[in-house]
């Protein structure tokens, strides 16, 4: 029997399961005396791509390297498709799952950034509710979750402009791409006395600015557009550009039509 097919009988009636792979290896070797080596269950996953292995057959979501999600075959799985070029610390998406159905987005050897407007909203609710549980079950202050809140913000960027994430090499955060304009990001859950800040040698590499600020359990647009005006108001510290929340709601009020 094939390692695909153990792994099938052993793990029936188990979907939804967190697997610990080593735990999963040994009720093989015990049961089919099959080889722990030889079992690789990231060959097995709709979300991980490795090239040379044949990408038909599909039981798991990865998790981490030691912990599987069994879905079973022919789940109605939605999320990305990642692959880890060999020789490179970073991963590339490269297709997608939605309700079941798989589409790649171009040759996986190579890869790409592109995520489609339908994973951007899967993943700004994935987000919203890891959000949710940091706020009101863990009682976390949302100036503590500001990675969280930034990713966020860059999502729901994403969504509004209809625009598409853009990451440069050893970028921490994304950017957006809308028709054409590049959108530098920003999202803060200071209230009336906090200050967005700019850096000032890479602001000329984009166009526009989003700026996002968390409070009342929701996000709001402080502002948007180009951003010259921004720029007028900033005051230099060093080498960046610092803008009082107060003054970027004046500026949003007084260029609305």
């Amino acid at each position: 029997m094939k390692i695909y097919d153990q792994m099938k009988q052993v793990l029936a009636g188990r979907e939804g399961e967190i697997i610990n792979a080593t735990e999963l290896r040994r009720k093989l070797q015990l049961e089919y005396d099959t080889k722990p080596g030889s079992i690789i269950l990231s060959d097995f996953c709709y979300n991980r791509y490795n090239f040379g292995v044949g990408f038909n057959k599909h039981l798991f979501e990865y998790l981490t390297r030691s912990t599987y999600k069994y879905l079973g075959e022919n789940a109605k799985y939605t999320g990305l498709i990642y692959h880890k070029p060999k020789g490179t610390e970073h991963e590339n998406v490269v297709g997608e799952w939605k309700n079941g159905e798989r589409v790649m987005y171009k040759d996986p050897k190579t890869g790409s950034f592109f995520i489609s407007p339908s994973q951007i909203s899967h993943l700004y609710e994935e987000y919203i509710r890891v959000l949710h549980f940091e706020l009101n079950i863990l009682s976390c202050q949302p100036t503590e979750l500001r990675h969280l809140i930034g990713r966020i913000g860059e999502l729901y960027c994403a969504i509004v402009t209809e625009g598409q994430l853009a990451r440069e090499v050893n970028q921490h955060g994304f950017d957006v791409i809308s028709n054409g304009r590049k959108i530098s990001v920003k999202t803060t859950a200071q209230q009336t006395a906090g200050f967005i800040t700019f850096n000032r040698n890479t602001f000329e590499t984009f166009d526009d600015i989003f700026i996002v600020q968390f409070r009342d359990n929701d996000f709001h647009i402080l502002y948007h557009g180009a951003k010259e005006p921004i720029e007028q108001v900033a005051r230099i510290y060093k080498t960046a550009y610092e803008v009082d929340l107060e003054k970027v709601k004046r500026l949003a009020s007084d260029t609305k039509p």
